[in-house]
């Protein structure tokens, strides 16, 4: 997987920007994707999904503005909607909404920033709550690999506490996401369809049918 997958994926250094949405027309979009020279993408294509992920209708395909540096769409959407954006670079999609208004994508080595409207705003705001969570469950594991290691002891009442955390922690994870999930925005859906494998079959109960 490549540079700009990784680095989507995991949601590095996500920071939300609310707030910033230009007035534009009443239905009218404009999409900024700024992506760093070094990460080696030469086209950007946007793709509208329709229909519950029935069918998916492509915008354009653009070069890199020589003005503005950035990939640069612009349409008219009556609603916020799910779309993703595919790097000729890469096959992993990144997925977020459009949204009438102004919305900039900047990707860079250092990180993914994002800065639109309230449903961009409210799936960024998932995704770094989401990052906090695995980070500090990987901490807590590098922790606990030190305890056990071969010139290490560790008691039995340290071990459970260790546990204890873990599963605190994995909680907070399908706790956030049903609750993601529940709210039944555009945002819920790109939730749904990203992280719903990752609930355990007592939590997918607690999501609500639509």
């Amino acid at each position: 997987m490549k540079f700009i997958s990784r680095l989507i994926m995991a949601a590095i250094a996500v920071t939300m920007l609310a707030g910033c949405v230009e007035n534009l027309d009443e239905s009218h979009y404009r999409v900024e994707c700024k992506i760093a020279s070094e990460l080696g993408t030469d086209s950007v294509s946007l793709m509208l999904v329709m229909d519950d992920y029935n069918s998916v209708y492509r915008v354009a395909t653009v070069a890199r503005d020589n003005d503005s540096q950035a990939f640069v769409f612009e349409g008219n959407v009556e609603a916020p909607t799910i779309a993703y954006l595919k790097f000729s670079n890469d096959t992993v999609p990144m997925l977020f909404v459009v949204e009438p208004g102004l919305t900039q994508i900047d990707i860079s080595p250092n990180g993914l920033v994002i800065s639109g409207g309230d449903a961009n705003h409210e799936y960024m705001t998932y995704l770094k709550t989401r990052k906090a969570i695995a980070n500090e469950k990987q901490r807590l594991h590098q922790e606990y690999l030190g305890h056990v290691a071969p010139d290490s002891t560790i008691d039995v009442k340290l071990e459970r506490q260790y546990f204890s955390r873990d599963s605190m922690l994995t909680d907070s994870l399908e706790r956030i996401t049903v609750d993601a999930i529940n709210r039944g925005t555009v945002a819920s859906t790109i939730i749904f369809e990203r992280y719903v494998k990752t609930l355990t079959s007592k939590n997918l109960q607690n999501i609500h049918k639509k």
